[in-house]
């Protein structure tokens, strides 16, 4: 009854029927609870024949669902793994049912696998920890998407998203069900009240509320060690940088996990997850705007191992094994390298032995030793550098672009980060870890701030990133290669300093780099015709597909169509080898480039090998680097040379230059498709490569000629201070012995094999006649012996040096150092 009819009370007639005419009919609210009790049966009805239907399924094929059961549950996984192509077989249609409604079936289906497993297997039921959950798998269609392709029409829906980790939140409790004992009494009696909320797929209004008092009117309290939580964590999911449209913010997306899905990710980790994509709609207060947030609700979180790249087929291995068997297969692969840019050989060789890398090694004492491979060119403006950045960002399968100026040592690494309104934080990683087993491209390196250049030092060699902060300590991986490309310290080369001073960076930072480049903005004839006709000719050229998509026309949301879109009409032909119609210079006919495509896979199958260093490899590594030290001494100078002034310091030899060495001995044998070892020719290759990119005069012997004149092409010719040099040199190189005097080159020569001699023979003095022996034995193929006039002079200086002492009596010889 109306509270005015409970109360014996006088209320006037006109408003006792307007009351009265307010009050809503018996017999209304009769039929809307009867149509609440008939939508209530029905769905239990309908949840119980989703019971019955899987459970059918599973007994269909029983003996395949009993072995899937004792596999999943000997390994502790507790996601069952279904297939969507098995439920459309057991009924027409099924599988766009569970796509498009998840929660409907995915309760009903898992209550029907714990009744199965009851069956086949009680004594697992018995020990089971936490409930088995449904992993659906299969092709998702158009329910497959990147964060780009989430909206409104997908709400409700199963969804799967690919794309990168950039924040994970802490992993916490969530209370799953509250245990309540009597306040103040000890009788024993317990309640309990479940707390299942959004993220179970249950809509309960009453999720998080506390009873305060049991229906007899007792005080309750809760009592926290009996109730019962699980694990709980966010994170979020953004486009992948190289699926982003070009000039659009990337998408990004909220995750929860639940159970044993939280803590499987981390920052920079590439993922695919499978949830159901649900809206969270905000209940404070008495107005809406209508705008709420939605979340997945993960159900199943696996890691991206492959990318999506095109197949080889069998002309592909062929043509790729023509190329490697070739003798000038590293030349043609360096200058199909950016063939756009003109010159720079050798930092284009470089570089693709880069794209290549050495192997990676994990010792069983725990020690990790990088196969990455970091590079800088260091050089005057207007040379290319951030040209050939870009094009090893098109060509490497995973690849990310910052500057040193926009990029903080945070930002490269990862941070901390405070979430707004409560205090929790959060993990976002930066752009060495999202680029992690890929590449990242660092330009103006130069225009980093100190304490940010700092940072990068543990990411560079020891490839993971450490923080300690707000109570968190937490190791990243960050195995990437570093190509960064920076000017002098004065803007351009200053030719009255020698190569350290003018690059201007600590040996702390340098010795991290396997190669640093020198490239020169060389002012002579010959080298501005060949540029001003390399980019003549490209402006000529009429390029195809110009009327095409660009942009974010181009791309797509859907990943299957972007997958599909890897070229279907190629999929099952062979690459295009060499690309076709490119003018010479002067009309000559154009040397041979390999395209792109051809080149990208290429790459990708010399990446597979992993040869080991063979025992003359191993002796001729020791040799090099003995002689690197050597070479690379501070103090010592070319005193024959009146054009050269004193240049010291140089560049730091460490026994980093040591591990550099063997990463590009190692790279150059997977080039050349060796599959179980690297050779000596190998080492020379990587040892030549190392000198020229330290502006040094490789040995003769050490490696063959090599066409259009090395690094900067025509360099040495159009260089007063090297290219005379070393012609000078050469020329003066077969005189020197029969005038009874030694060329600079040849005293450089004797210097080494001295302090080699006594240090392999462990003698702290030997006679002349044994020494030159000793030393005419230890010279490289094909280098000319030392005559005794050339020996005589060049223990003279030797002694001048006070790097060796001569007995007067027997001329015996002693090595000082």
């Amino acid at each position: 009854k109306p509270f005015w009819l409970k109360q014996k009370c006088k209320v006037p007639r006109p408003l006792l029927t307007s009351l009265l005419s307010r009050t809503p009919p018996l017999v209304g609210i009769m039929d809307v609870k009867a149509a609440g009790s008939d939508a209530s049966i029905a769905e239990r009805d309908q949840y119980e024949k989703n019971v019955r239907m899987f459970h059918e399924f599973l007994n269909s094929n029983r003996s395949k669902w009993e072995k899937t059961l004792d596999t999943e549950l000997a390994n502790h996984r507790y996601r069952i793994p279904v297939e969507l192509k098995d439920l459309r077989q057991a009924e027409e249609g099924l599988e766009r049912k569970i796509l498009q409604q998840p929660v409907k079936y995915l309760l009903a289906w898992e209550e029907a696998l714990m009744t199965f497993l009851k069956d086949v297997n009680e004594k697992a039921c018995k020990q089971l920890k936490q409930p088995l959950k449904l992993d659906i798998q299969g092709s998702f269609g158009r329910n497959h998407v990147t964060p780009r392709g989430m909206n409104c029409t997908q709400l409700h829906q199963l969804m799967k998203v690919e794309g990168i980790v950039t924040k994970s939140g802490l992993t916490a409790p969530k209370l799953l069900q509250s245990m309540h004992v009597r306040k103040n009494q000890e009788d024993g009696h317990v309640e309990q009240r479940d707390h299942r909320d959004a993220t179970s797929f249950v809509q309960s209004s009453a999720a998080g509320a506390m009873p305060s008092h049991d229906s007899e009117g007792n005080e309750l309290a809760l009592e926290i060690g009996l109730s019962v939580y699980k694990d709980y964590q966010k994170f979020l999911i953004q486009e992948a940088p190289e699926n982003s449209p070009p000039g659009q913010i990337p998408r990004s997306i909220d995750v929860i996990c639940e159970g044993d899905l939280a803590d499987k990710t981390k920052p920079g980790d590439r993922v695919q997850v499978t949830g159901v994509y649900k809206p969270f709609p905000v209940t404070n207060g008495d107005f809406t705007t209508g705008i709420w947030p939605a979340r997945l609700i993960a159900t199943s979180v696996s890691l991206l191992k492959d990318m999506t790249e095109a197949p080889f087929v069998s002309d592909d291995v062929k043509n790729i094994k023509n190329i490697a068997a070739r003798e000038d297969a590293f030349e043609l692969l360096s200058r199909s390298f950016a063939p756009s840019i003109c010159g720079h050989e050798k930092v284009k060789a470089g570089l693709l032995l880069q794209m290549i890398g050495g192997t990676e090694k994990n010792l069983p004492n725990g020690t990790h030793l990088r196969g990455d491979i970091n590079v800088l060119l260091v050089g005057d403006p207007s040379c290319g550098k951030s040209q050939m950045l870009r094009f090893v960002m098109n060509i490497a399968p995973l690849a990310i672009s910052t500057t040193g100026r926009g990029s903080s040592g945070v930002g490269l690494t990862a941070a901390m980060i405070k979430e707004p309104g409560s205090r929790e934080f959060t993990l976002e990683a930066g752009a060495m870890v999202l680029a992690d087993r890929g590449f990242i491209c660092i330009d103006e390196f130069d225009k980093m701030g100190l304490n940010d250049r700092v940072a990068i030092h543990e990411a560079m060699e020891q490839q993971c990133v450490t923080i300690a902060k707000a109570g968190m300590h937490v190791t990243l991986n960050a195995r990437c290669s570093v190509v960064a490309a920076a000017n002098p310290i004065y803007g351009n080369f200053d030719p009255s300093l020698d190569l350290a001073k003018n690059i201007g960076m600590p040996d702390s930072l340098l010795s991290r780099f396997d190669l640093v480049f020198v490239v020169r903005d060389l002012t002579t004839e010959e080298i501005d015709r060949k540029i001003a006709t390399q980019v003549l000719r490209q402006a000529q050229m009429r390029l195809s597909g110009v009327g095409g998509r660009r942009g974010v026309e181009h791309m797509h949301s859907n990943i299957l169509e972007r997958r599909q879109e890897v070229d279907l009409r190629k999929t099952q032909e062979a690459t295009e080898v060499y690309v076709k119609g490119v003018p010479g210079a002067d009309g000559q006919e154009a040397k041979q480039v390999l395209t792109v495509d051809f080149l990208r896979k290429y790459l990708r199958y010399c990446r597979r090998l992993t040869p080991k260093l063979s025992e003359e490899a191993q002796v001729a590594v020791g040799e090099k680097y003995c002689d690197m030290r050597m070479r690379f001494q501070s103090g010592f100078d070319d005193l024959m040379n009146p054009n050269a002034e004193n240049k010291k310091p140089r560049l730091a030899v460490t026994t980093r230059t040591l591990e550099a060495l063997i990463r590009l001995s190692t790279a150059h044998a997977k080039l050349k498709l060796r599959k179980d070892e690297v050779l000596p020719e190998d080492v020379n290759e990587a040892y030549k490569l190392m000198l020229i990119a330290r502006e040094e005069e490789a040995p003769e012997s050490a490696a063959p000629v090599v066409p259009d004149g090395g690094d900067d092409a025509p360099a040495p010719a159009g260089d007063a201070s090297q290219g005379t040099k070393r012609t000078r040199d050469l020329a003066f190189e077969g005189q020197a012995g029969e005038a009874g005097g030694i060329s600079a080159s040849r005293f450089k020569s004797l210097q080494t094999l001295v302090g080699r001699t006594f240090a392999s023979l462990d003698e702290p003095q030997l006679s002349r006649g044994e020494l030159l022996e000793t030393i005419n034995a230890g010279l490289l193929a094909g280098e000319p012996a030392f005559s005794e006039g050339e020996f005589s002079t060049g223990l003279d200086r030797l002694e001048e040096e006070n790097k060796i002492m001569t007995v007067a009596d027997t001329g015996a010889v002693i090595f000082v150092g």
